[in-house]
Protein backbone atom coordinates (compact mmCIF):
# COMPACT_ATOMS: atom_id res chain seq x y z
CA UNK A 1 0.00 0.00 0.00
CA UNK A 2 2.79 2.02 0.40
CA UNK A 3 6.38 2.01 -1.12
CA UNK A 4 9.06 3.12 1.27
CA UNK A 5 12.36 4.95 -0.09
CA UNK A 6 14.72 6.45 2.55
CA UNK A 7 17.00 9.71 1.16
CA UNK A 8 20.67 10.19 2.82
CA UNK A 9 20.27 7.13 5.14
CA UNK A 10 23.91 6.50 4.71
CA UNK A 11 24.32 10.08 6.59
CA UNK A 12 22.88 8.04 10.14
CA UNK A 13 24.70 5.09 9.03
CA UNK A 14 27.75 6.63 9.27
CA UNK A 15 27.26 8.23 12.46
CA UNK A 16 26.44 4.97 13.71
CA UNK A 17 29.61 4.21 12.58
CA UNK A 18 31.21 7.04 14.74
CA UNK A 19 29.72 5.87 17.35
CA UNK A 20 30.61 2.48 17.41
CA UNK A 21 34.12 3.63 17.01
CA UNK A 22 34.44 5.87 19.60
CA UNK A 23 32.94 2.97 21.77
CA UNK A 24 36.09 1.03 20.87
CA UNK A 25 38.15 3.86 21.78
CA UNK A 26 36.74 4.81 24.85
CA UNK A 27 37.04 1.17 26.03
CA UNK A 28 40.85 0.87 25.21
CA UNK A 29 41.23 4.45 26.58
CA UNK A 30 39.29 3.61 29.70
CA UNK A 31 36.64 6.54 29.33
CA UNK A 32 34.07 4.42 30.55
CA UNK A 33 31.46 7.79 30.67
CA UNK A 34 32.53 8.67 26.87
CA UNK A 35 31.57 5.03 26.24
CA UNK A 36 28.38 4.71 27.96
CA UNK A 37 27.31 7.86 26.16
CA UNK A 38 28.27 5.87 22.73
CA UNK A 39 26.32 3.32 23.73
CA UNK A 40 23.09 5.49 24.62
CA UNK A 41 23.70 6.84 20.86
CA UNK A 42 24.23 3.49 19.10
CA UNK A 43 21.11 1.73 21.28
CA UNK A 44 19.21 5.26 20.12
CA UNK A 45 20.18 5.34 16.41
CA UNK A 46 19.35 1.56 15.99
CA UNK A 47 15.82 1.80 17.79
CA UNK A 48 15.52 5.16 15.16
CA UNK A 49 16.74 2.89 12.39
CA UNK A 50 14.08 -0.21 13.01
CA UNK A 51 11.32 2.54 13.82
CA UNK A 52 11.92 3.63 9.67
CA UNK A 53 11.89 0.30 8.64
CA UNK A 54 8.63 -0.40 10.47
CA UNK A 55 6.58 3.13 10.05
CA UNK A 56 3.61 3.25 8.10
CA UNK A 57 2.52 -0.18 8.41
CA UNK A 58 -1.14 0.06 8.92
CA UNK A 59 -1.29 3.45 7.90
CA UNK A 60 -4.29 3.78 5.28
CA UNK A 61 -6.46 6.23 4.11
CA UNK A 62 -10.14 6.33 4.38
CA UNK A 63 -12.18 6.32 1.05
CA UNK A 64 -14.72 8.68 -0.12
CA UNK A 65 -18.29 7.84 -0.55
CA UNK A 66 -18.92 9.72 -3.76
CA UNK A 67 -17.56 12.58 -5.66
CA UNK A 68 -18.40 15.70 -5.04
CA UNK A 69 -19.58 17.80 -7.96
CA UNK A 70 -18.84 21.62 -8.25
CA UNK A 71 -19.27 24.61 -10.92
CA UNK A 72 -16.13 26.52 -12.08
CA UNK A 73 -15.19 29.08 -9.49
CA UNK A 74 -16.86 27.46 -6.78
CA UNK A 75 -15.06 26.72 -3.35
CA UNK A 76 -15.49 23.98 -0.95
CA UNK A 77 -13.14 21.60 0.96
CA UNK A 78 -11.01 18.42 -0.26
CA UNK A 79 -10.83 15.67 2.76
CA UNK A 80 -7.99 13.34 3.49
CA UNK A 81 -8.56 10.90 6.43
CA UNK A 82 -5.53 8.83 7.32
CA UNK A 83 -5.81 5.80 9.91
CA UNK A 84 -2.66 5.09 11.52
CA UNK A 85 -1.45 2.23 12.76
CA UNK A 86 0.97 0.96 15.97
CA UNK A 87 4.10 3.66 14.91
CA UNK A 88 3.32 6.78 15.78
CA UNK A 89 4.26 9.29 12.95
CA UNK A 90 5.51 12.64 14.23
CA UNK A 91 6.30 16.22 12.81
CA UNK A 92 6.11 14.44 8.66
CA UNK A 93 5.25 16.70 5.72
CA UNK A 94 2.58 15.58 3.56
CA UNK A 95 2.65 16.55 -0.15
CA UNK A 96 -0.33 16.03 -2.27
CA UNK A 97 -0.28 16.08 -6.48
CA UNK A 98 -3.29 17.40 -7.73
CA UNK A 99 -4.84 17.89 -11.03
CA UNK A 100 -4.79 21.16 -12.15
CA UNK A 101 -8.56 21.16 -12.44
CA UNK A 102 -8.76 23.00 -8.74
CA UNK A 103 -6.38 25.42 -6.99
CA UNK A 104 -5.91 25.61 -3.05
CA UNK A 105 -6.93 29.07 -1.57
CA UNK A 106 -4.47 28.25 1.59
CA UNK A 107 -1.53 26.71 2.51
CA UNK A 108 2.04 26.26 0.61
CA UNK A 109 1.33 25.09 -3.06
CA UNK A 110 2.75 25.42 -6.82
CA UNK A 111 2.14 24.99 -9.99
CA UNK A 112 4.29 21.49 -11.86
CA UNK A 113 3.03 21.18 -15.59
CA UNK A 114 -0.46 19.95 -15.42
CA UNK A 115 -0.24 19.03 -11.58
CA UNK A 116 -0.61 21.29 -8.42
CA UNK A 117 1.55 20.71 -5.37
CA UNK A 118 0.30 21.34 -2.02
CA UNK A 119 1.89 20.55 1.31
CA UNK A 120 1.30 21.06 4.97
CA UNK A 121 2.61 19.83 8.13
CA UNK A 122 0.52 16.33 9.76
CA UNK A 123 1.84 14.39 12.98
CA UNK A 124 -0.54 10.83 13.95
CA UNK A 125 0.07 9.13 17.57
CA UNK A 126 -0.59 5.33 17.52
CA UNK A 127 -4.07 3.92 15.94
CA UNK A 128 -4.95 7.58 15.54
CA UNK A 129 -7.60 9.28 12.49
CA UNK A 130 -6.43 12.44 11.45
CA UNK A 131 -8.48 14.16 8.54
CA UNK A 132 -6.60 16.63 6.84
CA UNK A 133 -8.49 19.59 5.04
CA UNK A 134 -7.53 21.11 2.37
CA UNK A 135 -9.50 24.52 0.94
CA UNK A 136 -9.77 24.69 -3.17
CA UNK A 137 -11.52 26.64 -5.60
CA UNK A 138 -12.34 24.78 -8.93
CA UNK A 139 -11.24 26.78 -12.18
CA UNK A 140 -11.58 24.60 -15.49
CA UNK A 141 -14.13 21.81 -16.25
CA UNK A 142 -13.30 18.13 -15.73
CA UNK A 143 -12.34 15.21 -12.67
CA UNK A 144 -10.13 16.30 -10.19
CA UNK A 145 -8.19 13.95 -8.78
CA UNK A 146 -5.58 13.12 -5.96
CA UNK A 147 -2.82 12.01 -8.19
CA UNK A 148 -0.53 11.58 -5.29
CA UNK A 149 0.36 11.02 -1.59
CA UNK A 150 3.49 11.44 -0.12
CA UNK A 151 4.80 11.50 3.59
CA UNK A 152 8.38 12.73 4.24
CA UNK A 153 9.27 11.56 8.02
CA UNK A 154 12.57 13.45 8.82
CA UNK A 155 15.63 11.01 9.82
CA UNK A 156 17.58 11.40 13.34
CA UNK A 157 19.63 14.82 13.47
CA UNK A 158 17.96 15.82 10.02
CA UNK A 159 20.14 13.70 7.98
CA UNK A 160 17.66 13.12 5.16
CA UNK A 161 14.19 11.75 5.69
CA UNK A 162 12.18 8.10 4.45
CA UNK A 163 9.41 8.93 2.02
CA UNK A 164 6.11 7.12 2.16
CA UNK A 165 4.51 7.15 -1.18
CA UNK A 166 0.67 5.96 -1.72
CA UNK A 167 0.65 3.29 -4.09
CA UNK A 168 -3.21 2.19 -4.40
CA UNK A 169 -6.18 3.58 -6.13
CA UNK A 170 -7.43 6.93 -4.83
CA UNK A 171 -11.17 7.39 -5.03
CA UNK A 172 -11.05 10.47 -4.31
CA UNK A 173 -12.22 12.68 -6.77
CA UNK A 174 -14.64 16.01 -7.50
CA UNK A 175 -16.25 16.39 -10.95
CA UNK A 176 -16.43 20.04 -12.46
CA UNK A 177 -19.14 20.62 -14.56
CA UNK A 178 -18.51 23.08 -17.61
CA UNK A 179 -19.50 26.75 -17.93
CA UNK A 180 -22.45 27.30 -20.20
CA UNK A 181 -22.92 29.17 -23.48
CA UNK A 182 -26.26 30.73 -24.62
CA UNK A 183 -27.49 28.92 -27.44
CA UNK A 184 -30.65 31.07 -29.37
CA UNK A 185 -33.23 27.95 -29.96
CA UNK A 186 -36.88 27.63 -29.48
CA UNK A 187 -38.44 24.96 -30.69
CA UNK A 188 -42.88 24.72 -31.16
CA UNK A 189 -44.61 21.63 -29.29
CA UNK A 190 -45.68 18.43 -31.11
CA UNK A 191 -49.48 18.64 -31.39
CA UNK A 192 -50.23 15.12 -32.31
CA UNK A 193 -47.85 13.22 -30.00
CA UNK A 194 -49.32 12.51 -26.40
CA UNK A 195 -46.90 12.83 -23.22
CA UNK A 196 -46.18 14.22 -19.74
CA UNK A 197 -45.12 17.16 -20.95
CA UNK A 198 -47.73 20.12 -20.43
CA UNK A 199 -48.60 22.10 -23.41
CA UNK A 200 -51.51 24.30 -24.14
CA UNK A 201 -51.61 23.63 -27.45
CA UNK A 202 -51.55 19.65 -27.38
CA UNK A 203 -54.63 17.58 -28.86
CA UNK A 204 -54.04 14.99 -25.74
CA UNK A 205 -54.96 14.92 -22.24
CA UNK A 206 -53.76 13.43 -19.21
CA UNK A 207 -56.65 12.22 -17.00
CA UNK A 208 -54.70 12.17 -13.82
CA UNK A 209 -54.23 15.65 -13.99
CA UNK A 210 -57.64 17.32 -13.16
CA UNK A 211 -57.05 21.54 -14.03
CA UNK A 212 -60.44 22.81 -12.99
CA UNK A 213 -64.05 22.41 -14.38
CA UNK A 214 -66.19 24.01 -17.07
CA UNK A 215 -70.26 24.25 -17.96
CA UNK A 216 -71.22 21.41 -19.60
CA UNK A 217 -71.35 21.09 -23.67
CA UNK A 218 -73.59 19.14 -25.92
CA UNK A 219 -71.34 16.35 -26.53
CA UNK A 220 -69.55 15.76 -23.42
CA UNK A 221 -70.02 12.30 -22.12
CA UNK A 222 -71.38 11.26 -18.89
CA UNK A 223 -67.92 9.57 -17.58
CA UNK A 224 -66.33 13.77 -17.74
CA UNK A 225 -69.17 15.41 -15.68
CA UNK A 226 -68.49 16.28 -12.09
CA UNK A 227 -70.96 14.96 -10.33
CA UNK A 228 -70.01 17.17 -6.91
CA UNK A 229 -70.10 20.11 -8.97
CA UNK A 230 -73.80 19.10 -9.66
CA UNK A 231 -74.62 18.53 -6.21
CA UNK A 232 -73.59 21.88 -5.30
CA UNK A 233 -74.62 23.93 -7.68
CA UNK A 234 -77.67 22.23 -9.42
CA UNK A 235 -76.23 22.64 -13.01
CA UNK A 236 -74.07 19.94 -15.00
CA UNK A 237 -70.27 20.75 -14.83
CA UNK A 238 -67.28 18.97 -17.35
CA UNK A 239 -64.30 18.00 -15.71
CA UNK A 240 -61.44 19.67 -17.50
CA UNK A 241 -57.79 17.88 -17.56
CA UNK A 242 -54.18 19.32 -18.14
CA UNK A 243 -53.00 19.02 -22.07
CA UNK A 244 -49.67 17.31 -22.45
CA UNK A 245 -47.48 16.52 -25.45
CA UNK A 246 -44.39 14.56 -25.88
CA UNK A 247 -41.12 16.76 -25.99
CA UNK A 248 -37.95 14.95 -26.71
CA UNK A 249 -34.82 16.51 -27.35
CA UNK A 250 -31.69 14.98 -28.39
CA UNK A 251 -27.61 16.53 -29.08
CA UNK A 252 -25.11 15.05 -31.25
CA UNK A 253 -21.90 16.62 -30.45
CA UNK A 254 -19.00 16.27 -33.01
CA UNK A 255 -15.83 17.47 -30.99
CA UNK A 256 -13.83 16.58 -34.35
CA UNK A 257 -12.66 18.50 -37.11
CA UNK A 258 -12.02 15.97 -39.79
CA UNK A 259 -8.74 13.81 -38.07
CA UNK A 260 -7.96 16.32 -35.34
CA UNK A 261 -9.98 17.97 -32.97
CA UNK A 262 -12.42 21.15 -33.58
CA UNK A 263 -10.12 24.39 -32.23
CA UNK A 264 -13.63 25.73 -30.27
CA UNK A 265 -13.53 22.28 -28.43
CA UNK A 266 -14.17 23.73 -25.15
CA UNK A 267 -16.88 25.95 -26.89
CA UNK A 268 -18.52 23.01 -28.14
CA UNK A 269 -19.19 21.79 -24.22
CA UNK A 270 -20.38 24.63 -23.24
CA UNK A 271 -23.25 25.18 -26.36
CA UNK A 272 -24.60 21.68 -24.89
CA UNK A 273 -24.21 22.25 -21.27
CA UNK A 274 -26.49 25.11 -21.51
CA UNK A 275 -28.91 22.89 -23.79
CA UNK A 276 -28.95 20.71 -20.96
CA UNK A 277 -29.76 22.79 -18.20
CA UNK A 278 -32.30 24.78 -20.21
CA UNK A 279 -34.09 21.46 -20.73
CA UNK A 280 -33.88 21.07 -16.90
CA UNK A 281 -35.13 23.82 -16.37
CA UNK A 282 -38.05 23.35 -18.43
CA UNK A 283 -38.53 20.08 -17.84
CA UNK A 284 -37.94 18.49 -20.85
CA UNK A 285 -36.54 15.25 -21.59
CA UNK A 286 -32.94 15.01 -23.44
CA UNK A 287 -30.24 13.10 -24.85
CA UNK A 288 -26.79 13.11 -25.78
CA UNK A 289 -24.40 11.59 -28.31
CA UNK A 290 -20.44 12.53 -28.52
CA UNK A 291 -18.59 10.79 -31.26
CA UNK A 292 -15.74 9.96 -28.64
CA UNK A 293 -14.81 5.86 -28.61
CA UNK A 294 -16.33 4.02 -26.05
CA UNK A 295 -15.24 -0.10 -25.42
CA UNK A 296 -19.26 -0.65 -24.59
CA UNK A 297 -22.01 -0.80 -27.43
CA UNK A 298 -22.62 1.67 -29.19
CA UNK A 299 -18.83 2.15 -29.16
CA UNK A 300 -19.15 6.28 -28.20
CA UNK A 301 -20.94 8.47 -25.74
CA UNK A 302 -24.92 7.86 -25.41
CA UNK A 303 -27.77 8.49 -23.16
CA UNK A 304 -31.70 8.25 -24.22
CA UNK A 305 -33.95 11.22 -23.94
CA UNK A 306 -34.90 11.34 -20.45
CA UNK A 307 -35.61 14.05 -17.78
CA UNK A 308 -34.80 14.50 -13.91
CA UNK A 309 -32.20 15.82 -11.79
CA UNK A 310 -29.94 12.33 -12.11
CA UNK A 311 -30.46 11.90 -15.50
CA UNK A 312 -29.37 16.25 -16.18
CA UNK A 313 -26.47 15.38 -13.26
CA UNK A 314 -25.29 12.33 -15.53
CA UNK A 315 -25.13 14.42 -18.70
CA UNK A 316 -23.19 16.99 -17.33
CA UNK A 317 -20.79 14.47 -16.05
CA UNK A 318 -20.38 13.23 -19.37
CA UNK A 319 -19.67 16.18 -20.72
CA UNK A 320 -17.29 17.28 -17.93
CA UNK A 321 -15.29 14.24 -18.50
CA UNK A 322 -14.72 14.70 -22.54
CA UNK A 323 -10.59 15.19 -23.31
CA UNK A 324 -9.13 17.20 -26.11
CA UNK A 325 -7.11 13.72 -25.96
CA UNK A 326 -10.30 11.29 -26.32
CA UNK A 327 -10.00 9.20 -29.40
CA UNK A 328 -12.77 10.16 -31.83
CA UNK A 329 -14.85 8.25 -34.53
CA UNK A 330 -16.37 10.06 -38.11
CA UNK A 331 -19.54 11.72 -36.58
CA UNK A 332 -21.60 10.17 -39.54
CA UNK A 333 -21.08 6.82 -38.42
CA UNK A 334 -22.87 7.81 -34.72
CA UNK A 335 -25.89 9.29 -36.67
CA UNK A 336 -26.10 6.19 -39.15
CA UNK A 337 -25.96 4.48 -35.18
CA UNK A 338 -29.01 6.30 -34.11
CA UNK A 339 -30.72 6.12 -37.19
CA UNK A 340 -30.62 2.14 -36.88
CA UNK A 341 -31.70 2.24 -33.18
CA UNK A 342 -34.55 4.31 -34.33
CA UNK A 343 -33.75 7.08 -32.04
CA UNK A 344 -37.40 9.15 -31.49
CA UNK A 345 -37.05 13.01 -30.79
CA UNK A 346 -38.89 16.00 -31.62
CA UNK A 347 -35.54 18.01 -32.23
CA UNK A 348 -32.41 16.57 -32.81
CA UNK A 349 -29.87 19.60 -32.30
CA UNK A 350 -25.96 19.10 -33.93
CA UNK A 351 -23.51 20.61 -32.98
CA UNK A 352 -20.02 21.27 -34.40
CA UNK A 353 -18.67 20.76 -37.91
CA UNK A 354 -21.31 19.14 -40.55
CA UNK A 355 -19.89 17.30 -43.73
CA UNK A 356 -20.96 15.89 -46.33
CA UNK A 357 -21.55 12.13 -45.01
CA UNK A 358 -23.10 13.36 -41.88
CA UNK A 359 -25.42 15.39 -43.76
CA UNK A 360 -27.06 13.38 -45.63
CA UNK A 361 -27.47 10.76 -42.88
CA UNK A 362 -29.43 13.55 -40.80
CA UNK A 363 -31.96 14.04 -43.42
CA UNK A 364 -32.81 10.43 -42.49
CA UNK A 365 -33.52 11.21 -38.69
CA UNK A 366 -37.23 11.76 -37.85
CA UNK A 367 -38.24 14.85 -35.93
CA UNK A 368 -36.86 18.35 -36.90
CA UNK A 369 -33.03 18.58 -37.18
CA UNK A 370 -31.19 21.88 -35.90
CA UNK A 371 -27.92 22.89 -36.29
CA UNK A 372 -26.18 25.11 -34.22
CA UNK A 373 -24.27 27.94 -36.43
CA UNK A 374 -21.00 29.92 -35.38
CA UNK A 375 -22.46 33.15 -35.37
CA UNK A 376 -24.04 33.75 -31.96
CA UNK A 377 -24.80 30.24 -31.79
CA UNK A 378 -28.07 30.23 -33.36
CA UNK A 379 -30.06 27.25 -34.12
CA UNK A 380 -30.96 27.31 -36.99
CA UNK A 381 -33.74 24.33 -38.89
CA UNK A 382 -31.71 22.23 -41.00
CA UNK A 383 -34.67 22.08 -43.80
CA UNK A 384 -34.26 25.95 -43.81
CA UNK A 385 -30.55 25.49 -44.28
CA UNK A 386 -30.59 23.44 -47.04
CA UNK A 387 -32.61 25.76 -49.33
CA UNK A 388 -30.33 29.23 -48.33
CA UNK A 389 -27.63 26.59 -49.37
CA UNK A 390 -29.21 25.45 -52.62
Amino acid sequence: MWERESVEKKRILAVEWLAFSGILFSLFGAQFEAMSLGIVILIYIRFHLRYLDKVGEGLTIIKERSAERLHIGESSEWFLTFQNGKYPIKNAKLQLLLSDHIEPSEGEWSVNGSLVEWETDVSLEKYENVTVSIPIRSIRRGKAKVVSVRLRIPHLFGYGDTVLRYNSHLSHSKLIYPEIEKVLFQSLSPVFKSGENLSSHSLFEDLTMPAGTREYRLGDTIQRLNWNAYAKTGELQTNVYERVTEEKMMILLNVSHGHAKNIEFEKLIRQAAFLVTEAHRNNRSIGLAVNVRTKGSPHFYFLPPEKGTSHSRKLLEMLSVLSIGDVTLPSHLVINQLNLMQLQANDVIHIGQMDQASAGRLSKMSGRVWIITGSGGTAVKWNNLQKNIQ
